[in-house]
């Protein structure tokens, strides 16, 4: 995926601990938030939720009913605060999350249940959530450059 000059992708490393990986996921959405205007997640995990995702799955579920759309693919409001938080909360434990810019490039994807999360950051937010991870006592260290894909 080309990014564009500003923007540079960044991955959770394999070998985060959970609590980081929550972390990040987290911070993560926090620090792109003004650069997203569109967000999908699907209410889908391969584990079982965890008991602190329980009131958010509850609430994206209502959310996908009163949109009559099914559990995959549920589009929230970036504006609005609480759909937001639902995102965030989830998140970490999702089999599939998406945020795309205005540019219609994406700049936020988490899946396979918390173990995969890439991000496309300009330099002010990848040192605002190295910093927010750092005040939770995460590994900032865990969010690793994503080298180029080399084409075939």
């Amino acid at each position: 995926m080309a990014m564009s000059a500003d923007r540079s992708a960044f991955a959770l490393d394999d070998d985060a601990d959970e609590a980081t990986a929550i972390a990040a996921h987290q911070e993560g959405l926090r620090v792109v938030r003004g650069g997203l205007r569109r967000v999908w997640i699907d209410a889908i995990s391969d584990s079982p939720w965890p008991q602190q995702a329980q009131d958010a799955l509850r609430a994206l579920l209502d959310l996908a009913e009163l949109h009559h759309t099914s559990d995959t693919g549920i589009e929230v409001n970036v504006g609005d605060d609480d759909q937001f938080d639902l995102v965030v909360a989830l998140s970490p434990f999702t089999i599939n999350a998406e945020g795309w810019a205005e540019s219609g490039k994406q700049i936020y994807s988490a899946s396979d249940t918390g173990t995969g999360l890439w991000m496309a950051l300009t330099p002010r937010e990848h040192s605002e959530l190295r910093e927010r991870l750092l005040t939770l006592g995460a590994d900032p260290n865990a969010i690793i450059p994503q080298p180029p894909r080399k084409r075939p």
